[in-house]
């Protein structure tokens, strides 16, 4: 055989088109920042007061880094700053996770339709993309990164970083998988 092919049965040959697949591949995507979003709300709700004594409170009062006075004027030592910072951190993601559920139910509502009205769910499905991109690229990578220097910990460097980054990438995907998609009209 010097031809390579693909054989689809009759009745799915007009399914598996180019628009159809890359509207899937966007349907897909939107998974990320809606189950992330969501996953990361039930979470931190149901641990709460762990979540902040052990994970966020550390951080701002950045506890964990080699004490450099010249960077600890940068802790944030109030006694309420760390449950702020983790309802701050809660709202972006649920919002993530909103914005990405609109979307992703949207465009599958929007899958036999026209450009138009796929591009309508595809906005919130960006949108949540952006949020997520927000709290896990900016929030965790950057912020809790480099502002509270977690990368420097003495123990466990770079885990906020790189849990930030496990969250974020897919993320930045969807949101650049879904600004480079267009179709003909």
């Amino acid at each position: 055989m010097s031809q390579e092919y693909v054989a689809t049965p009759a009745g799915l040959s007009g399914l598996i088109t180019v628009r159809n697949v890359s509207r899937l591949a966007l349907v897909v995507m939107a998974l990320f920042p809606t189950l992330w979003g969501f996953l990361g709300l039930i979470n931190d709700a149901t641990d709460f007061n762990d979540t902040v004594v052990n994970a966020v409170k550390p951080m701002i009062e950045m506890t964990n880094t080699y004490g450099n006075p010249l960077q600890q004027v940068r802790a944030i030592t109030a006694p309420w700053a760390a449950t702020v910072g983790l309802i701050g951190i809660m709202s972006v993601e649920t919002l993530a996770g909103i914005f990405g559920l609109i979307g992703l139910v949207m465009m599958v509502r929007n899958l036999g339709r026209s450009s138009a009205d796929f591009a309508r769910g595809k906005a919130w499905m960006m949108l949540g993309c952006l949020f997520a991109v927000l709290v896990w690229g900016i929030g965790f990578m950057v912020i809790a990164g480099d502002y509270f220097l977690s990368w420097e910990a003495k123990t466990m460097p770079l885990s906020n970083q790189l849990g930030g980054m496990i969250y974020f990438l897919p993320n930045a995907l969807g949101l650049i998988l879904a600004t480079l998609h267009r179709e003909e009209v």
